[in-house]
C-alpha cells in the first residue's frame, strides 16, 4: 500500500463516527480493494471464528489499520497492539479511540499474555521466540499467513502448530474458516462454503491452541459481504451424534427493518445437491421439481414456519424423493406464500441464465425464462415485474440497513435487474462458428 493511501485511510478513520468492528459507515466507505479490506465487516472474521479466551490479555503484532485490533478490544480484557509505522499506529488509535481496553505500542512490552496474534510479515524467529517467552502457561498463538513456509520458523522458535485452519478466500477478509477434516467428511459442503480456493491460513500454536477451535467444529463461515450490519450472520458446521449440523446465528441482535430481519436456524447436513444443481444436470425434471417446491412452500406456511422468504430453490436440497429446505435465515414479515413463490422463480431464472441453462429457449431473455418457469409453477408471466420490485426493495434494505434515504441505491439495484432480465440466456450462435460452438456476445452484469 502506498504512503498516500495509508494516510487517506488514517484520515478516514479519524473522521468516522462509528468505528465498531461491524461498522456500516466504514464497511461501505472503501473505494477500492486496498481501502475496503481493512474496513470490511469481515476483517475480523478469522478471529470471530475462534473461541477466544475470556478476560484475556492479548498481544497483537502487526496491527495494520486496526481491523483485528478493534474486534479484540471489544471482546478481550486488555489488548496491546504493536505497530511500528506511525501512520498506521495513528489509524489503530483512531479505530479504537472509544475503547479503554486497547493501547498501541511500537515495541513488545515485557508482559505475559493469554493470546498472541501475529501477522506473517512479523513472524521472524526472534519475534516468535519473544512471543513464546511472554506466553502464559495456558496461552495460545494465532499466526495469520498465506503460506505454510512459516511453519519451519515457528518450530525453530519452539512453537509447534497444534491446528491448521484454512481461510477462504484469505485471512484478511475470510468468508470461511475450515478445518482439514471437513474436506474428508463433508466435501460437497466444504466446496460450497469456501466458494473457491482457500488462500489464507490460521496456524494455532501453544498450550492453549486446542481450546481456540473445538474438536467438534468442522468450519465456520460468514455472510458479511454486501450486507448491512443488522443482516450479518455466522454459521458453524459441527459434528453431532447423528452426523453434522449447520448452526446459523446473527452476529448482532437487531430489530427488523421494514419487516426484514435475519434469525437463527439449524439444519442437518445432507450429502445432496440443491434444486439448481439438479436442474442444471437434469433439465427434464423442471416441472416435477417446481411443483414439489411449491407444495413444500405451502406445507411449511401451513405449519407456521416464520422463515419462508428464503425458502427458494437454491435453498432446497434434492435428497432422493425428498425436498429439504436449508439456510432459512432471512425473514420478511410482509411476504406471503405467493410473494415467496414469485421470488423463488425470479431468482431461479437468474441462476439458470447465469449457467446458460440448456433447457432455455434459444435467443430468449432471462425475463422469458422467468415467465416460462412461472407458468410451470402456476403463475401468470406478468408476475416478473412485481417480483423484481419486491426483490429490489428487499435487497436495498439488506444492503443499507435502512428503508429511508436509499433512493440512489434502490435505483442502482433496479437497473441491475433490468439489465439481467434483458440479457439473452444463450448467446448468438454464428453459422461460421461451427455446430455446437457458441459465441456469447452479451456481457452479463454481476451483482
Amino acid at each position: 500500500m502506498t504512503a498516500e493511501k495509508a494516510r487517506l485511510l488514517t484520515t478516514l478513520l479519524s473522521l468516522a463516527e462509528d468505528t465498531d468492528s461491524l461498522s456500516d459507515e466504514l464497511h461501505f466507505a472503501g473505494w477500492d480493494a486496498t481501502e475496503r479490506t481493512p474496513l470490511d465487516h469481515g476483517a475480523a472474521n478469522v478471529l470471530r471464528a475462534l473461541a477466544l479466551p475470556k478476560a484475556a490479555r492479548v498481544l497483537e503484532i502487526g496491527a495494520g489499520f486496526g481491523g483485528l485490533t478493534r474486534y479484540l478490544g471489544e471482546v478481550a480484557e486488555t489488548v496491546h497492539a504493536i505497530e511500528a509505522d506511525p501512520v498506521r499506529a495513528a489509524a489503530v488509535r483512531f479505530r479504537t479511540r472509544d475503547l479503554g481496553t486497547v493501547s498501541v505500542h511500537d515495541r513488545l512490552p515485557a508482559e505475559g499474555y493469554d493470546l498472541v496474534v501475529v501477522q506473517q510479515p512479523y513472524a521472524t524467529r526472534n519475534v516468535l521466540e519473544s512471543v513464546r517467552e511472554r506466553l502464559s502457561p495456558t496461552g495460545a498463538v494465532v499466526l495469520l499467513t498465506a503460506s505454510r513456509g512459516v511453519v519451519r520458523t515457528l518450530t525453530a522458535a519452539g512453537l509447534e502448530v497444534q491446528r491448521e485452519l484454512r481461510c477462504a478466500p484469505g485471512h484478511e477478509v475470510a468468508r470461511a474458516v475450515l478445518s482439514t477434516q471437513i474436506d474428508v467428511e463433508l466435501p460437497r459442503l466444504s466446496a460450497a462454503i469456501s466458494g473457491g480456493p482457500a488462500n489464507g491460513l490460521a496456524l494455532l500454536c501453544g498450550p492453549g491452541a486446542a481450546a481456540l477451535w473445538p474438536a467438534y467444529r468442522l468450519a465456520t463461515y460468514f455472510n458479511t459481504a454486501e450486507r448491512a450490519t443488522f443482516a450479518c450472520t455466522r454459521a458453524d458446521v459441527v459434528r453431532t451424534g447423528e452426523g453434522a449440523e449447520v448452526r446459523r446465528t446473527p452476529l448482532r441482535s437487531s430489530p427488523p427493518i421494514a419487516g426484514i430481519s435475519v434469525g437463527p436456524c439449524t439444519d442437518k447436513v445432507y450429502d445432496a445437491p440443491t434444486m439448481v444443481e439438479v436442474l442444471l444436470d437434469e433439465p427434464e425434471r423442471v416441472a416435477e421439481l417446481l411443483t414439489g417446491w411449491r407444495d413444500l412452500l405451502r406445507a411449511e406456511a401451513a405449519r407456521g414456519v416464520e422463515a419462508l422468504w428464503d425458502l427458494v430453490p437454491h435453498n432446497v436440497l434434492v435428497d432422493g424423493a425428498t425436498l429439504r429446505p436449508i439456510d432459512l435465515e432471512w425473514r420478511n414479515a410482509n411476504a406471503d406464500v405467493d410473494a415467496v413463490l414469485e421470488r423463488g422463480i425470479l431468482v431461479l431464472a437468474d441462476k439458470l441464465a447465469d449457467a446458460d441453462w440448456s433447457a432455455a429457449a434459444e435467443g430468449g431473455s432471462m425475463r422469458d425464462l422467468a415467465g416460462w418457469l412461472g407458468v410451470l409453477a402456476g403463475l401468470h408471466p406478468s408476475f416478473v415485474d412485481s417480483a423484481v420490485a419486491r426483490e429490489v426493495a428487499f435487497s436495498t434494505i439488506g444492503s443499507c440497513g435502512t428503508a429511508h434515504g436509499t433512493d440512489e441505491v434502490l435505483a442502482s439495484i433496479a437497473e441491475i435487474w433490468r439489465t439481467r432480465l434483458a440479457r439473452t440466456v444463450h448467446g448468438y450462435r454464428s453459422p461460421k462458428a461451427g455446430a455446437g460452438v457458441a459465441a456469447n456476445e452479451d456481457e452479463v452484469a454481476k451483482r
